[in-house]
Parts: C-alpha cells; sequence; structure tokens
C-alpha cells in the first residue's frame, strides 16, 4: 500500500480474493488515460514487491484451467460539463440515466469484436465462461457478478447520494490486455450508442444459460466469443468498430495474435496457463 501510495496510484484497498493466494487491487476513481497508467504501475509495482519477498506475482486470467480466473474489472461514471454526476437518473432502468443506457447498449452491441482487444490471449476464454464469476454474454444487470456490465451497488443509508456513488463496471477484460485499448474500445463503443440514441438494454437477472434460445434473443443476448480465434474473426467482421483503428494497427494486431496462436497450437490448457502465469 505504501509503494502504490508513494507511486500516486492513490490505492484504496488490497485484499483477499477467492482463490488461492489471490488478492484484488482497486485504486481511486480517475480519467481514463490516470486510470490505464495506474493498472500498469499496480502490475509492476506488485511484481517488484513479490521478488523483493522471494514470491512471484502473476496476473495471468487463468494460472491453471480449473482455477480461478484473474479479471480486470474497468468501473466507469460521467460527469456533464458542469462537473456534476450525469451516470445516475432515478427513473431510469436500474437507475441508468439516458446517456448512460445509450452508452451501454453501444458496448454491448460491439461487444463480440471488442472482447478481441479486451480478452486478446488463449487463457482469457478460458476464464470468459458461465458460472465462473466471470462475463460470458452480452449482458446487463444490476448487481450480478456474471454480467457483463454490472450496475454497482450504492450506500443507501439516510443522507447519502447515489448519483455520486453510481458507477458500471465492466468485466470481459483481464491482464492480457493492453488497458489504453480497452478504454478506447469501451468509449468509442459507447458513443457509437449515445449517436445513435440506442435505449437501454434490458436489465437481465436470471441464468442465460437456463434460457431458451428465443428468450435470450428477445433479451439481445448473444453469447461472447468462446476462443480467441472466433473473437478475432468477430473483430474483423464488425465493420464500424475496424473504422475506429488505423488498418496498419488491425493488420498487426491480427498478425501478432495469429503468430502466438500459432507457437501454442501443439499446448494442452494446463501448458499454456502455465506459460502465461510465468509471462504475465
Amino acid at each position: 500500500m505504501s509503494a502504490l501510495a508513494e507511486a500516486g496510484v492513490e490505492p484504496e484497498v488490497v485484499i483477499a480474493e477467492f482463490g488461492v493466494n489471490q488478492f484484488e487491487v482497486t485504486c481511486a476513481p480517475a480519467e481514463a488515460t490516470t486510470a490505464a497508467d495506474r493498472s500498469i504501475a499496480i502490475r509492476e509495482i506488485t511484481r517488484e514487491i513479490a521478488r523483493n519477498a522471494g514470491w512471484r506475482a502473476s496476473f495471468a486470467p487463468k494460472t491453471s484451467p480449473d482455477g480461478v480466473g484473474n479479471g480486470v474489472h474497468v468501473h466507469f461514471s460521467f460527469r456533464d460539463g458542469g462537473g456534476k454526476p450525469a451516470t445516475y437518473a432515478a427513473s431510469g432502468p436500474g437507475g441508468l440515466s439516458a446517456t448512460a443506457g445509450a452508452f451501454c447498449a453501444g458496448i454491448l452491441r460491439h461487444l463480440p469484436g471488442m472482447t478481441a482487444l479486451t480478452a486478446p490471449s488463449i487463457p482469457s476464454y478460458f476464464r470468459l465462461k458461465p458460472h465462473n464469476w466471470s462475463a460470458s454474454y452480452t449482458w446487463l444487470g444490476q448487481q450480478h457478478r456474471e454480467a457483463t456490465l454490472r450496475i454497482c451497488p450504492v450506500v443507501t443509508i439516510p443522507g447519502s447520494d447515489p448519483a455520486s456513488q453510481y458507477n458500471i463496471e465492466f468485466r470481459a477484460t483481464d491482464a492480457t490486455a493492453n488497458p489504453y485499448l480497452v478504454l478506447t474500445a469501451l468509449v468509442r463503443a459507447g458513443i457509437e450508442g449515445i449517436r445513435a440514441k440506442l435505449p437501454t438494454p434490458a436489465l437481465v437477472a436470471e441464468d442465460p444459460t437456463l434460457m431458451s434460445e428465443g428468450r435470450r434473443a428477445e433479451l439481445g443476448l448473444q453469447r461472447l466469443p468462446e476462443s480467441l480465434d472466433l473473437a478475432l474473426g468477430a473483430l474483423a467482421a464488425d465493420h464500424t468498430l475496424n473504422g475506429w483503428f488505423p488498418p496498419v494497427f488491425l493488420e498487426s494486431f491480427h498478425g501478432v495474435r495469429r503468430a502466438e496462436m500459432a507457437l501454442l497450437s501443439e499446448l494442452d490448457p494446463a501448458a499454456i496457463c502455465d506459460r502465461y502465469r510465468v509471462l504475465y
């Protein structure tokens, strides 16, 4: 905590998580570029502190195929031109303002292709599965820990202001992703939703895996890509998303990921997890 504070990360908590030797680190809210900078600083400082203690810290999505996954959760909220909170509206679905709802709708519309950017490694997809405390569908939920976009709880004691606390959590990313690309994709997709004046997506409380295909279609729930190969295909097919980036970047991104897949094609999931455990 002292090292993170000295680096300007503004750490809030370091807490034990569900997995063996698994911890969660959170930091105070900041504008997007600073938040991405902090995510890098947290990883590097944590690794160095661990090395100094004779340990190894890993941020891999899965350190073993059947182990508990490690995600990166991006919390976001909005302020208007006057600096006032603009995410919350008491009359909106789940408390979402119309603008925030449209932003969420834009993310969910482009999420299949975005997943290649937010979960860009082979073991990312060992984690993005139903019933895995992770994201698996294009899903907006209220305080539901398997929703890809989760409306977070707020303090409700008398005198508390929900608007100043209200935020949304994006759960379909991990530490193999470039945080600047993750935030770029989220912002650009959200802006597309606002421009198109998309309605707020349905708030889903049920388990999508228990629904009929027709019910999922009615709610707009699509299964996220189940492999890096499928995610790269979805990225290539989303022409709007491709328009956010220079062609040379997309060519490089696809090339690197395809080369990574070829390099690891002969390894089983356990060996792949072990490789990423060491590298990340």
